[in-house]
């Protein structure tokens, strides 16, 4: 399984060894689908978060007085494609407004590839979703972050066929006094949007659970000495409606093609990168999983490992092919990029290197 990006976010409770020992073994389970979560949302069209899902991070803050720098870095700046384009002074801020069900969502930034998509929302919280929120951020669960969801569909040249899905995800939003900050970074598994299309976003669904309830759902899963032991948790919070919006900005059409080099057994290695990212196929003598184990990607940029870069990995064990898109952006002529693959154990631990391989655009 996919070792998850480390959470930034951290309880200052310390855990004894032998508790945190047993919630990476249940964790672990629920990564493998050894018990799996049915999330009662009666969804229309989900979104499919097919090969990598990072879960979302709330962030209450008490500091009424932060800044417009400390905000964009909590946005879709985070995400290194995004960050550089907008390094290079690539416009993507927006003022995008849409009501529905006497409830508005602005819409402040946006950028697309053909594979991937970005953007940044924000509207005023009630009572009702600041009290659920403040109760998520307390309750303690050394693994499962905020339980939130958004439904978004994504239309081309004034269609009427949605294009969102197959799609890996990463979320990530705070508070700042009564308003909500969100953002949702996707990655298709396709080139999916067209160049020089018309786009319309729109967000059909906001919705949260409680954390607490998620847990003690969890725990009696957990205890169930079935295998595929499910549980179903209804939603605490949750708004329906049609938010529009047109978008002013067509995908951005940069390429490269990065230069491959100090390969060390991976075979087959082809990479392509675009404004946001950079896809990347290899096979690997990695085949049929062996011990419980599971591939692992490791990412260097300049021969320093860095999180958050991994936006998706697919891998056929019967072949020992892997596909992956990380955030190495066309714009970005300078970086060093490693990939390294490794063995892992079921708790996500190494146990030896696979092979690696360095890219870079010129």
């Amino acid at each position: 399984m996919i070792k998850k990006n480390s959470d930034p976010i951290r309880s200052e409770k310390e855990i004894p060894e032998e508790v945190m020992e047993k919630l990476m073994q249940n964790r672990q389970r629920i990564l493998n689908h050894e018990v799996k979560q049915e999330v009662r949302r009666n969804y229309t069209k989900p979104i499919l978060f097919t090969v990598l899902t990072a879960a979302a991070f709330l962030i209450l803050i008490a500091n009424p007085q932060i800044n417009s720098a400390i905000r964009n870095a909590l946005g879709i700046s985070q995400d290194p494609g995004v960050a550089a384009i907008e390094d290079n002074g690539i416009e993507n801020n927006l003022n995008l407004v849409s009501e529905s069900n006497g409830m508005e969502i602005t819409v402040t930034k946006f950028v697309t590839t053909k594979r991937k998509m970005a953007f940044d929302y924000q509207f005023k919280i009630d009572e009702k979703l600041k009290a659920l929120l403040e109760k998520n951020n307390k309750t303690e669960d050394p693994w499962a972050k905020t339980f939130e969801f958004i439904d978004v569909e994504l239309y081309v040249n004034g269609g009427t066929e949605s294009v969102y899905g197959g799609v890996s995800g990463m979320g990530y939003s705070y508070v700042e006094g009564d308003t909500y900050y969100g953002s949702l970074v996707s990655t298709f598994n396709n080139d999916t949007i067209p160049e020089n299309a018309k786009l319309t976003l729109q967000i059909t669904r906001l919705a949260w659970q409680d954390k607490e309830e998620v847990a003690t759902e969890m725990a009696k899963a957990m205890a169930d000495p079935d295998p595929m032991a499910s549980f179903t948790v209804e939603n605490a919070v949750e708004y329906e409606g049609d938010w529009s919006f047109d978008i002013e900005y067509a995908p951005l059409t940069q390429t490269a093609t990065p230069k491959i080099s100090n390969v060390d057994n991976l075979t087959d290695i082809k990479a392509n990168s675009d404004a946001l990212q950079t896809t990347v196929t290899f096979v690997s003598p990695y085949s049929e999983l062996e011990d419980n184990s599971s591939p692992a990607i490791t990412i260097y940029k300049d021969g320093v490992a860095t999180e958050g870069l991994l936006s998706s990995m697919i891998f056929d064990p019967t072949t020992g092919e892997f596909e992956t898109a990380f955030g190495l952006s066309a714009l970005d002529k300078s970086s060093v990029y490693k990939l390294q693959l490794n063995k892992v154990d079921s708790n996500g631990e190494p146990i030896e290197e696979v092979g690696s391989f360095e890219l870079r655009n010129e």
